[in-house]
């Protein structure tokens, strides 16, 4: 079948970001499927132009292990301003032109909610074009915004988004959610769970399997000079929903043991702040670094010993985490320590690290886990099977491909 996928922010191979459906759209030509994603060529994570356009040009086509990207090009932004309500404005203008003068129709448009634009696009084209509209909700909205403080739940943009959301859980074919218990909120919107698939974030399993070493001399140099030390890593977008100025509330618990060190590797609108923060409590046992390939991930990830995740105390959880750091972190066999309210996180179910609530044990199970190799070593046994049965790309195209086949034989 030939599958186009509408996600302003994908990214391909050798960038920065969430791989998502480059991942899936690999695995997915394997099993006999055409795929193009179109996307901005101007990265969101690193705030910069991928790609090189001539004057009349406005986008290009690449193809990747057989995946073809549409790359469109849009305004750069620095911040969540007017700047980057054009960007999201010009990739939906752009591509509703770009779409015209493919050569073939597809049989299935996925529209992924980074945006509504994107999303709401896969409808309009999959109208006009005689295809299935897959709906793809990454969070939550407006639900999210609210949970996470961006918005008043009053504020008219929620009646808004409330509106589209719906009009799009009416008007798709299949409704994909990311989170476990999401089909709940789904139905709960009066929507019948037939047309549910659960397709969570997963891991590329090979990557973790290959014995690249890694050549960017700053880590490079970052590991040479701590390789005595437990080194907790996290690796992501710094905005406010990542909440990483707990895990310097974290750091500042732990700053007088010596041989435990916090590496905070990405970019995002709040870094400058969480640099600033970190200097106001003279944190030494912490550095920052600039967001890196995700190629570069698993070599990264293997050199450290134990992976954080900090979640807000924020309703929105209530309906299940999928976080592309937590696979990353289980395909390199890393412990995770989590710092949330969340109960009964896979985790904990899993005996995959440490899950606490409260400053005081998180930095006493840090201690703990930084002496005793024996629990590691059962933790990474335990990472690296629960996340090759359940999260690897492989298994979940399977799973998107059995849908698609059954959309094959009733058409």
């Amino acid at each position: 079948m030939r599958i186009w996928i509408f996600n302003h922010y994908a990214v391909g191979p050798n960038s920065s970001g969430i791989t998502r459906h480059y991942d899936l759209a690999k695995e997915l030509v394997k099993l006999g499927h055409e795929v193009t994603i179109f996307a901005s060529s101007f990265n969101h994570q690193k705030r910069q132009e991928e790609e090189q356009y001539l004057n009349w040009e406005n986008y290009v086509e690449k193809s990747y292990e057989g995946v073809k990207f549409c790359w469109i090009k849009t305004p750069s932004y620095k911040k969540n301003d007017l700047n980057r309500i054009k960007n999201m404005l010009a990739y939906t203008l752009r591509l509703n032109k770009i779409v015209k003068k493919q050569a073939y129709k597809p049989d299935v448009i996925i529209g992924s909610l980074m945006h509504p634009l994107a999303a709401l696009m896969g409808y309009k084209v999959s109208k006009s074009t005689s295809s299935k509209f897959y709906f793809e909700e990454r969070d939550l909205w407006p639900q999210s915004l609210i949970d996470l403080g961006k918005v008043s739940p009053r504020n008219p943009l929620v009646k808004i988004l409330g509106a589209m959301e719906l009009f799009l859980y009416k008007k798709a074919d299949k409704i994909i959610v990311l989170f476990d218990k999401a089909p709940n909120y789904v139905m709960g919107r009066g929507i019948d769970s037939g047309k549910i698939i659960y397709l969570p974030n997963g891991v590329d399993i090979k990557r973790y399997k290959e014995q690249e070493k890694n050549s960017d001399y700053e880590f490079e140099n970052f590991f040479k000079e701590n390789k005595e030390k437990f080194i907790v890593v996290y690796t992501g977008a710094h905005s406010v929903a990542n909440y990483l100025e707990s895990v310097l509330e974290i750091a500042k618990e732990v700053k007088d043991e010596k041989n435990i060190h916090f590496l905070l590797i990405g970019d995002g609108p709040d870094k400058e702040n969480l640099m600033k923060l970190a200097k106001t409590y003279n944190l030494k046992n912490v550095t920052f670094l600039p967001a890196v390939q995700k190629e570069k991930i698993p070599s990264i990830l293997k050199q450290s010993d134990a992976g954080i995740i900090a979640l807000r105390d924020a309703p929105v959880y209530k309906w299940g985490i999928s976080l592309n750091k937590m696979y990353d972190y289980m395909a390199a066999g890393l412990p995770i320590v989590m710092y949330t309210t969340l109960k009964d996180t896979v985790v904990e179910r899993e005996k995959i690290g440490v899950v606490c609530d409260d400053l005081n044990s998180i930095a006493e199970e840090l201690r703990l886990l930084s002496e005793n190799f024996e629990s590691k070593a059962e933790m990474k046994i335990n990472s690296i099977k629960y996340v090759s049965e359940n999260h690897s790309w492989e298994e979940l195209a399977k799973r998107l491909h059995g849908h698609l086949i059954k959309e094959k034989v009733n058409k």
